[in-house]
């Protein structure tokens, strides 16, 4: 029955793809994020480089679904686990030298409801801001009171899962989630191919909703483990709050709580309860172009841990888009305290050089 099932399922996403591309529904993107990065302070001084390349594919499969399948690959240093040993990681694209299948995800859209299945990444519909998304700290991703407490379908490993849109109306929209409850690591699925669901895992369910309304998004969601027993809240905020036409300045505040003992990523014995995680930041659009080619942006991100005193990071960027597909941004970041391991740290300043080729 099950092998029925899945050659039904294989045979209905061919013919999909297959009209989409004789209709030409299909599209392609592909994306390198390059970084040079080099820290003092921390665990010692040093650093290198490290990269992320992903493609994907959509396709129009009928009248309102949508097919996305999509990979990516990392390399180079992992320097949070090298050089810094900080809790909540400096750079959003740290994950070692793997490659992976990220994405493969039906989407259906029934007017202003929409169900999703399959293979997804949760943060990149839930508890993210744009605002936040433009630095490189982890945590202004996605917070890490929910990523360090729990099994969560993120990058590098994304994970099975449903998800239900509803749009009330133009500002107010709810959105829920469940997603597998354990997610395997690179040695026990290389390629984030071994897709399984087990009830003993659990389940990790998350709901958000949202109101957004002139060049602003408010965000306040809830999230619970089945079988870890964890639950928290989160709350995210941006807002524009002057623009000019050629610039702009948008400050942006997330804070969330989690009840559960949390392992710091690179870590490898210590557990500390991340109870609290608050972060702030203001950008400005417009720095120096009137065409709004380029952006600054000043925030901090910390964490509060049980038995220890809190992180902090503190991170400055400049970005300038030299071309439509060609994206250059230095970073600096100081991180106060890192807690990433069960050992006294001393403060890190790391620099980033970031570029991003986009086809």
């Amino acid at each position: 029955m099950k092998k029925t099932l899945s050659l039904l399922l294989f045979a209905v996403l061919f013919l999909g793809i297959n009209k989409a591309y004789s209709q030409e529904r299909l599209n392609f993107n592909a994306e390198y994020t390059g970084d040079f990065l080099y820290n003092v302070g921390g665990l010692k001084n040093g650093g290198g480089y490290l990269g992320y390349a992903k493609i994907g594919m959509g396709a129009e499969l009928w009248k309102g679904a949508s097919l996305y399948v999509g990979g990516g690959t990392t390399h180079g240093i992992t320097p949070s686990e090298m050089f810094i040993g900080d809790y909540q990681v400096v750079n959003n694209i740290e994950a070692g030298n793997h490659a992976f299948m990220e994405h493969f995800s039906l989407q259906q859209y029934f007017g202003k409801f929409s169900i999703k299945i399959g293979l997804q990444d949760m943060n990149e519909n839930f508890a993210a801001l744009n605002a936040a998304g433009e630095y490189l700290n982890s945590s202004f991703g996605i917070h890490p009171a929910i990523s360090t407490n729990m099994s969560v379908a993120i990058f590098p490993l994304t994970g099975l899962g449903a998800e239900i849109h509803y749009d009330i109306n133009d500002n107010w929209h709810v959105q829920v989630a469940v997603y597998d409850g354990e997610i395997p690591s690179f040695e026990d699925n290389p390629y984030n191919l071994n897709w399984r669901l087990n009830k003993d895992e659990g389940a990790l369910f998350i709901g958000e909703g949202q109101y957004i309304r002139d060049n602003g998004t408010y965000q306040l969601g809830a999230f619970y483990h089945t079988a870890e027993k964890k639950y928290g809240f989160y709350v995210n905020a941006e807002q524009e709050v002057w623009n000019n036409e050629t610039r702009s300045l948008k400050p942006f505040v997330q804070a969330s709580f989690a009840n559960g003992i949390s392992t710091s990523p690179q870590l490898g014995n210590l557990t500390a309860q991340n109870y609290f995680h608050l972060a702030a930041g203001l950008n400005l659009e417009g720095v120096f172009s009137k065409k709004c080619l380029d952006m600054a942006g000043l925030a901090f991100t910390s964490v509060f841990l049980s038995d220890k005193k809190a992180e902090t990071a503190i991170e400055l960027f400049y970005q300038y888009q030299i071309t439509d597909n060609l994206l250059i941004k230095p970073d600096v970041q100081y991180v106060v305290n890192p807690a990433g391991l069960d050992i006294p740290v001393d403060n890190a300043l790391v620099g980033t050089l970031r570029f991003v080729i986009g086809l």
